[in-house]
């Protein structure tokens, strides 16, 4: 195909010649740099966008405007205005803005993406190419020397003990570092200079010397592969007790891990606009839930999840699924991805696992059965938290430590529909008027961070009258001890809110109704009821504050299985549809 003056193939499109030859890169070229361009990611720099359903909405940058008529779409990678008419691809964009010819924008994104451009014209190798090259040439030898018979046996037995197949080994191009202090270095040496090798943290040099030796010896090597397939460092991990347990390659020119996602490169081919993106914290988790056929997975490469992480995230998909480790750590890097994530507009679930699972176990041992289970069972944003600092809380009131944290994800969330739904799902699990959690979250987020008093005081007069009610039951028991039967068939001690008042409840349940030995808050309370005057009826007590009790039970079961429908489908959707007219059936009654 010719190619004219402007760096257009004679017949080509508006994605330019997809058959043409640059430098001598020919299609492959092209088509790395078209698929490692996110044309949502390129136009977003210049030009704000807004998701308006399944596209992104802004103004056109071709004409002056002040209604939004500029369309971008994320699956097709196109844009077009309404407008003036204008469109096109990534390329296309690019041509226009620079003002430069096909070649010249695909070379320009060619080196936006971190890939390579043959041959150039400068006939000059870039430094941020040369690292690119050096670190892929790595990969390549790591990945032969994990093949070798001999050599690789140790770590393919590493490998095969984790479930990892040769299929998704070389899917993911895992690799070995030998254990000798120049085997990388010696392959190397001659194709590159030693400051090649050093900035892109291969090699190392002792202080005051001027030999090199390998950085990662005795390693299996993780590459972190950007979307297009350029190589930008790598995760090293040691086989046995070594320390540390995982050596990363620093920051650099072409890696920054704080924008860096791995298995992105896999997991965008997996992904549609209005989908869901599973992210976890390890590399060998996110290549466990792709080889069982999670492949909408992500983690983040070392660090916590970042604003630049949740903005990429946000161009690809509507949600997101958090799935950490069980253990405390996970739960709380959970909590702190949480507002980052609502704060750039993103739908969040967590998928709570049991303590002591991660995603790797979970899948290794029940594969996508066992994965599907614990989505179905997600909670939303607001139950999480809810639930994580009521199981976690050691001292203080943890309703109100609770509220006081939703309330400060609410403050940072600037999208006013999510936040009017988020406002309306905090209200239902804790009991308080809409208006005054999003008079809490407008004030905090005003405040600086601090929350007002208001909400505190909300929930303490809450907390108040639910110990008021549940301390009227044991009243009512300690004068007509015979009805705890009928309390003990309706309700259980974790039905109760107040502490003093579960712990009664929980010895009484189990030893019948008296006074208790010591000091502790379940002997306090039996005390201070034992010294109140007998009401006229106290079976009629009894009888009406179970109902209320049971009522209120069955209020926040019915609040909680109508949030989780709103994520579910198929047979977990049918089932919580069911468990819904169940007790809305029973509260009918109830109230009757």
């Amino acid at each position: 195909m010719s190619v004219d003056s402007s760096g257009v193939g004679a017949g080509s499109g508006p994605s330019g010649p997809r058959g043409s030859h640059g430098p001598q890169g020919g299609d492959d070229w092209v088509e790395r740099v078209r698929a490692a361009t996110d044309i949502v990611e390129l136009i977003g720099e210049r030009v704000p966008l807004r998701r308006v359903g399944r596209n992104f909405m802004g103004r056109c940058p071709f004409h002056e405007e002040k209604t939004p008529s500029f369309s971008v779409n994320a699956e097709r990678q196109f844009y077009h205005c309404f407008s003036c008419k204008v469109g096109g691809d990534a390329f296309k964009f690019v041509q226009e803005t620079e003002k430069v010819g096909f070649l010249e924008a695909v070379e320009l994104l060619s080196r936006r993406a971190g890939i390579p451009v043959p041959e150039r014209r400068a006939g000059e190798r870039g430094r941020r190419a040369g690292l690119l090259e050096a670190l892929d040439a790595a990969a390549t030898a790591y990945e032969q020397w994990l093949g070798d018979p001999e050599m690789g046996a140790p770590a393919r037995a590493y490998l095969e003990r984790r479930g990892i197949s040769r299929e998704t080994q070389r899917a993911f191009r895992l690799g070995l570092a030998p254990a000798g202090w120049e085997a990388l270095v010696g392959r190397l040496r001659g194709k590159f200079s030693d400051e090649v090798l050093l900035e892109a943290r291969l090699a190392g040099r002792k202080e005051g010397g001027r030999s090199t030796f390998d950085w990662f010896r005795n390693r299996l090597m993780v590459p972190l592969i950007a979307p297009g397939g350029a190589v930008l460092g790598f995760g090293a991990r040691a086989f046995g007790d070594e320390q540390p347990k995982y050596l990363n390659s620093p920051e650099s020119s072409v890696y920054h891990k704080g924008q860096y996602l791995f298995a992105l490169e896999q997991a965008r081919k997996a992904v549609q606009a209005e989908g869901e993106m599973v992210v976890v914290e390890g590399y060998f988790d996110a290549i466990a839930m792709h080889q069982a056929g999670v492949r909408n997975t992500v983690a983040t490469s070392g660090t916590a999840l970042t604003a630049d992480h949740a903005r990429v995230l946000k161009r690809m998909v509507r949600g997101v699924a958090l799935t950490y480790d069980g253990d405390a750590a996970g739960q709380q890097a959970m909590l702190r991805s949480l507002g980052v994530l609502l704060a750039e507009g993103l739908d969040v679930v967590v998928v709570d696992l049991p303590a002591g699972d991660d995603p790797d176990s979970l899948v290794r041992r029940e594969g996508m059965d066992g994965w599907c289970k614990v989505r179905d069972s997600a909670y939303d944003a607001v139950e999480f938290v809810h639930r994580h600092v009521l199981r976690t809380s050691s001292g203080g009131d943890p309703r109100e430590r609770a509220l006081h944290v939703v309330v400060r994800l609410l403050a940072g969330v600037r999208d006013a529909i999510r936040h009017r739904l988020l406002v309306e799902r905090a209200s239902q699990v804790f009991g308080l008027s809409e208006g005054v959690i999003a008079r809490a979250a407008r004030q905090t987020a005003a405040g600086e961070g601090r929350v007002p008093e208001p909400v505190s005081a909300a929930v303490r007069a809450q907390r108040r009258t639910e110990s008021e009610l549940e301390r009227r039951l044991l009243r009512g028991l300690w004068h007509a001890p015979e009805l705890l039967a009928e309390a003990r068939a309706e309700l259980h001690p974790e039905d109760l809110e107040d502490a003093g008042a579960r712990a009664l409840a929980g010895w009484w349940w189990e030893h019948g109704v008296a006074l208790l030995e010591g000091d502790g808050e379940a002997a306090a309370l039996a005390r201070e009821l034992a010294s109140t005057e007998r009401e006229q009826d106290p079976s009629a007590e009894v009888l009406g504050t179970i109902r209320r009790l049971v009522v209120r039970r069955l209020q926040r079961e019915l609040r909680a299985r109508r949030a989780g429908l709103a994520g579910a489908s198929g047979e977990s959707a049918e089932r919580l549809m069911q468990e819904i007219q169940d007790i809305a059936r029973t509260l009918q009654k109830l109230s009757t």
